[in-house]
């Protein structure tokens, strides 16, 4: 098992747009401008963590992402208000797991289709950090 925080905000990996070269071929476009740098950090920070090479078989995957609370989460004295959702409502959980499998594809695993058991939540943290372990 591997163990790793890729630090910052997490980016949902939305659906693709296709757009039309002037050459006439098609390409795919993220829909999010921010899904790619955080893959980068986040293949980054899995190759120094996964030592060998791409696992072949099957691997399970936890991963927790955390988000800082909004100021309008906070009273003028600093104190949580009340009836605030206990966790995050955006972005969604299935979008961020696509972008973080799809970073690891290549680094800890072959290909994220080798993911049999995926557990992944969403909660308020200090800081803005993706937790991740892996069992291959």
């Amino acid at each position: 098992m591997i163990e790793f925080t890729v630090p910052g905000f997490a980016a949902p990996q939305g659906s693709k747009r296709a757009v039309k070269l002037r050459n006439g071929r098609v390409v795919l476009l993220e829909s999010s401008a921010k899904v790619k740098p955080y893959r980068a950090v986040f293949a980054l920070v899995a190759r120094e963590a996964w030592t060998e090479l791409p696992a072949t078989g099957a691997v399970a995957v936890e991963l927790c992402f955390r988000f800082p609370r909004p100021k309008s989460h906070f009273t003028s004295r600093g104190l949580i208000r009340p009836a605030l959702p206990l966790a995050p409502t955006r972005p969604d959980l299935d979008k961020l797991c696509r972008a973080a499998l799809d970073a690891m594809t290549g680094v800890v695993y072959v290909d994220d289709g080798q993911v049999a058991m995926l557990a992944a939540s969403k909660e308020w943290g200090e800081t803005a950090e993706t937790l991740v372990k892996v069992w291959a």
